[in-house]
């Protein structure tokens, strides 16, 4: 809307308004496009741009698609202009195609009294309410595009039996946390000379080659695969690898037991991710749902057995009952679990020893530490933190949106130097600030309750020995002589030990002088 065009460039047949691209998927030249618009003197109203948008989904639509127009506007035309439109007349053209609204504005309108709207955003709200429409401001909606997103896909729920005992209940598992796609890997590409001299591109590829001590090259034929036992190397032959693969094992889901909650802490749960575990269908619901409600009140978690498929390993978890969260249905939350064989490699160093030394004031400070740091859950009355974007698989990676970044300024603007990492990316890597704040006055206590010592170097073993070895010298009195030696020793003992200590001492010994100050220039050769 409000182009300097003065020809017609859109299907719509009204002036001032170009048709920027024709309905496609979104392209780079699409997005050059949109960059390369300018503002214009030139004066038009949101209302004749429903009426040109509607005009160019009848022209482009010709399937029964949902249909979207977004609308971004200031929402500040005269009151003449504004009189000249009815609500009535806009809701019907827009119902007449199954068109939905979204109307972007500059400022918030349910928080401000609508006396103060302009005879514009007055127009907008009556055609919003009456047409369903969406309302939002520029800054909500830039935050809600700021990051690149996976598209989002239909979980597909794993189902099988479970078992207690005699009674079977079919259940769907669903993955809580998906496992984050892998990156696309960079291609490296070199510019060669052809022989006309003209320059092309070439792509570079990466070719392995499999070297012994000797650095002979062999190829992948010659190659044995096996295992590092220490330092020895087991060859396995491809029909043993076939034969340790478990042949027997059938798909199941089979619950051994029950065990207090607290049996299961944290620092048991294994898994990178979670399932949700749900009846398969209603006609299982109340069996399903009775056991969950017993495991909360018994305040008790399941250990089972899970087989993911057949002639597969089986791997041990735990059911955790979770009837709490309001935007989730009952349901079971699986995580896994180690086996005792397993434990050891993650085991961490008992801090009871620790913990005894501490008076109830410092555990009481070091938890209230612990506390701080936890993040928030919901956004507080006061505050506009969302808690949900906090929860397993909401927060974008820093290093992907980054990288998405770098490809679309090079996409954009390949001649340019690329741009710094944006605030959006670096705030990722900050802490929230009610984090922040509540950790200042955790920290003031650890501060207070916990003296710091500064600690004093000690000294090396040298110095240690070289000590030791003066302080079992004895003193000088009339019962030693220079040397040390005790008086009353006969003299052939003397002769004897001086000799013995003489050769021995003469074998590996250099002597130098009692004073610090001596040549080394005179020993070096000795």
């Amino acid at each position: 809307m409000g182009s300097d065009s003065s020809e017609n460039d859109s299907v719509t047949g009204m002036d001032n308004i170009r048709e920027l691209s024709n309905m496609q998927f979104g392209n780079w030249n699409l997005i050059e496009s949109i960059d390369k618009l300018q503002n214009t003197k030139q004066s038009s109203s949101w209302m004749e741009g429903i009426y040109a948008a509607v005009e160019y989904i009848k022209h482009e639509c010709l399937d029964n698609s949902e249909r979207k127009i977004m609308l971004l506007s200031d929402f500040n035309e005269e009151e003449d202009i504004v009189s000249q439109f009815e609500v009535d007349d806009i809701i019907k053209t827009l119902n007449s195609e199954n068109i939905f609204l979204i109307a972007i504005g500059k400022r918030q309108l349910n928080n401000i009294d609508e006396d103060s709207y302009t005879s514009s955003e007055a127009l907008l709200k009556k055609v919003l309410e009456k047409g369903n429409g969406q309302y939002s401001t520029f800054e909500h909606a830039m935050s809600e595009v700021r990051f690149y997103k996976q598209s989002s896909t239909k979980p597909k729920p794993w189902r099988c039996d479970m078992e207690l005992g005699d009674f079977c209940i079919p259940i769907a598992g669903i993955s809580k946390v998906m496992n984050e796609p892998m990156l696309p890997k960079m291609k490296k590409i070199a510019k060669t000379t052809a022989a006309d001299l003209t320059e092309k591109e070439t792509l570079i590829k990466n070719i392995p080659q499999w070297t012994d001590k000797d650095r002979i090259i062999h190829t992948k034929e010659d190659m044995s695969y096996g295992y590092m036992y220490g330092s020895k190397p087991i060859f396995v032959s491809d029909d043993c690898e076939q034969s340790m693969i478990p042949k027997t094992s059938e798909k199941c889901y089979k619950i051994h037991g029950f065990t207090a909650r607290e049996n299961v802490p944290m620092e048991y749960w294994l898994s990178d991710g979670t399932y949700v575990i749900i009846p398969a269908d209603e006609s299982v619901s109340a069996p399903f749902y009775s056991l969950v409600k017993a495991m909360v009140e018994k305040n008790v978690v399941a250990i089972i057995e899970k087989v993911y498929r057949k002639n597969t390993e089986a791997n041990m978890a735990a059911l955790f009952p979770s009837v709490d969260d309001p935007n989730e249905p009952w349901c079971l939350i699986e995580i896994g679990l180690p086996f005792e064989r397993d434990y050891g490699a993650i085991a961490q160093h008992p801090l009871k020893f620790m913990m005894k030394q501490l008076s109830q004031e410092q555990s009481n400070a070091v938890d209230d530490l612990l506390t701080s740091l936890e993040l928030p859950e919901d956004a507080d009355e006061d505050s506009t933190v969302d808690g949900d974007k906090y929860l397993p698989g909401c927060m974008p990676n820093p290093g992907a949106q980054r990288m998405w970044d770098v490809l679309a300024a090079r996409a954009l603007h390949p001649d340019q130097p690329l741009p710094p990492i944006t605030e959006d990316v670096k705030n990722l890597l900050e802490q929230p600030e009610s984090v922040r704040e509540n950790g200042k006055l955790a920290c003031e206590k650890i501060k207070n309750l916990f003296s710091l010592e500064k600690k004093i170097s000690s000294r090396t073993k040298r110095h240690k020995k070289l000590e030791e070895e003066n302080d079992d010298k004895a003193p000088l009195n009339e019962d030693h002589d220079m040397h040390g030696n005790n008086k009353a020793q006969s003299s052939k003992e003397q002769e004897k030990d001086t000799g013995e200590d003489n050769n021995e001492v003469s074998k590996n010994t250099t002597f130098l002088p009692a004073d610090d100050d001596f040549d080394f220039d005179k020993i070096a050769n000795i």
